[in-house]
C-alpha cells in the first residue's frame, strides 16, 4: 500500500494530506505534492517529541514547533536566525500558591489553616524542584521568538529528555551555520549544567 503523501502549508506550517487545494487550518493555497520518486522539497534533520503534545522538528531550511496536536505555529527560516539558545529557570509560577499562607494566618478553623499552609508549602516545593525550559530564537531582525519546551522536575527522565533534545538540536543547528551557545557538552549526562536562571 503506497505511503500517504503529505504537504506542508507555507503559510501556517501545518502538515496535511496532499490533494486539497487549500490548507485545512488557514485556507491558504497549498503547494503541489512532490511527484513519486522525485526529489523531496526538504529533508528532515531533527525531530523530538517533547511530551504533552509538544513537537519540535527541523526540515530543509526551517524549524517547526507544535505546542499542541491541534496547533502549529508558523515555521522559522534558519537563514533568518542569529542564534538559538535554551533558557532554563525555576518554576516561579508555582510561588503564586504561597498566597494561601495569608488565608492560613486569618483562618479560624484548624482544617482550613492546615490546607492553606499546605498549599503554600507545595508552591515552594514545586518552585525548588521543577524548572521550565524555553527555546529562544533570536532573529537577525525583529523580536525574539519563545517556544516553551515544557516543565520538568530536576533530574527526572523528562528533564533529561528535554535537555537531550536541546543538545541534539543545537548540534544540528551549528552544522547549518546557526549559533547555539551554551550547548557544548550538554546531554543526558549533564542536566545540572542548567541552573535556575537563563543561560546563553
Amino acid at each position: 500500500m503506497p505511503a500517504e503523501v503529505l504537504v506542508m502549508c507555507s503559510a501556517c506550517g501545518r502538515p496535511q494530506s496532499a490533494g486539497r487545494p487549500r490548507c485545512i487550518a488557514c485556507e491558504a493555497l497549498l503547494p503541489e505534492a512532490p511527484l513519486p520518486g522525485g526529489p523531496a522539497p526538504g529533508q528532515p534533520f531533527f525531530a523530538a517529541d517533547l511530551g504533552g503534545g509538544r513537537m519540535l522538528s527541523g526540515e530543509g531550511t526551517r524549524l517547526f514547533y507544535q505546542p499542541h496536536p491541534s496547533v502549529m505555529v508558523p515555521p522559522v527560516e534558519l537563514d533568518s536566525l542569529r542564534e538559538v539558545r535554551l533558557e532554563s529557570r525555576f518554576f516561579r509560577e508555582a510561588l503564586a500558591l504561597t498566597a494561601f499562607a495569608l488565608l492560613g494566618f486569618v483562618a479560624a478553623a484548624l482544617a482550613l489553616k492546615l490546607f492553606a499552609f499546605g498549599m503554600a508549602a507545595l508552591g515552594v516545593l514545586l518552585a525548588l524542584t521543577c524548572r521550565s525550559h524555553v527555546l529562544i530564537l533570536e532573529p537577525r531582525q525583529g523580536k525574539a521568538v519563545h517556544w516553551p519546551l515544557g516543565l520538568a522536575r530536576r533530574g527526572s527522565p523528562r528533564d533529561t529528555r528535554l535537555l537531550a533534545a536541546w543538545g541534539a538540536l543545537a548540534e544540528a543547528l551549528r552544522i547549518r551555520g546557526v549559533a547555539a551557545p551554551g550547548a557544548e557538552g550538554n546531554g543526558p549526562s549533564a542536566p545540572d549544567a542548567w541552573g535556575d536562571g537563563p543561560h546563553a
